[in-house]
């Protein structure tokens, strides 16, 4: 038994030995390969050195130009020296190094007639109306809502949830109550494509928290049955400066390019 042990260590080496390569030696670049790298490396580091007199240059090595008789072509030098001169009305591709040809009139005209098409279309997306109602800003029929209260804190956290904003910002949260007035099951899932952001003292709007709270009004996908009453919170995240003296906010609600404002009023 030890005899067929010793046997079967030695086999088990042996076979480890026999399985183990010594790897392959190093690639040696040649003379030729090694101008190559150290040519194009020279010219990538040249074509963002601002600081160079000709400018961006081309990192691909042109043919010959390895050779010890290389002299390089009049058109080859006027576009580098091109390329170094100001006010010359070429575009440059940063990566090659080469001219990039001008913008016929008609396809400048069709890019400013895209620009202008694309402003107007936002203009039309975006019409911010206030002095709605919370319930009328919100807009889900049959269901009455009221800010009961928000709350600025360093974090939020419930007994089975907790967040933390950013280095410098704090939660601004608002806590909303929520009355089905009619006999029927409300859907929410049918509102989802409502977005929702809050402005302090009237200055820039900040878009709601995306969490995982059961009762987050702003991502909320489930029902409400007749006469039921439910508890809704919107968590919003303000820089320190912006929530220490606040004199007005106002909720904004958008819903297929038109958004409803509302100046939350708690109780």
């Amino acid at each position: 038994m030890k005899t067929n042990r010793i046997i079967l260590a030695i086999s088990v080496l042996c076979f480890s030995l026999l399985a183990t390569g010594c790897g392959e030696p190093l690639y040696e670049l040649t003379s030729e390969e090694e101008d190559i790298i150290s040519l194009y490396a020279s010219k990538a580091v040249a074509k963002f050195n601002e600081n160079q007199v000709v400018g961006i240059a081309n990192a691909r090595v042109k043919k010959g130009e390895l050779d010890e008789d290389y002299v390089p072509d009049e058109e080859d030098q006027t576009d580098d020296e091109a390329v170094g001169e100001e006010n010359t009305g070429e575009t440059i591709d940063s990566e090659t190094g080469e001219v990039i040809p001008p913008q016929s009139e008609s396809e400048e005209n069709v890019e400013a007639q895209s620009e202008e098409g694309a402003q107007e279309q936002t203009q039309e997306d975006t019409s911010v109306e206030g002095g709605y109602s919370f319930t009328n800003a919100v807009d889900i029929a049959g269901v009455d809502f009221t800010c009961s209260k928000f709350d600025v804190s360093s974090d939020y956290k419930t007994s089975s949830f907790y967040m933390k904003p950013a280095s410098g910002k704090k939660y601004l949260v608002l806590y909303i109550d929520a009355e089905n007035t009619t006999d029927g099951t409300i859907d929410f899932k049918e509102y989802s494509g409502r977005t929702y952001s809050l402005s302090l003292n009237g200055g820039e709007k900040s878009k709601a928290q995306v969490t995982l709270l059961p009762n987050d009004l702003s991502s909320y996908k489930g029902t409400m049955a007749g006469k039921e009453k439910k508890s809704f919170v919107i968590v919003f995240s303000f820089s320190n400066s912006a929530v220490e003296n606040i004199s007005s906010v106002e909720l904004f609600v958008t819903n297929e390019g038109s958004t409803r404002g509302a100046e939350v009023k708690p109780l």
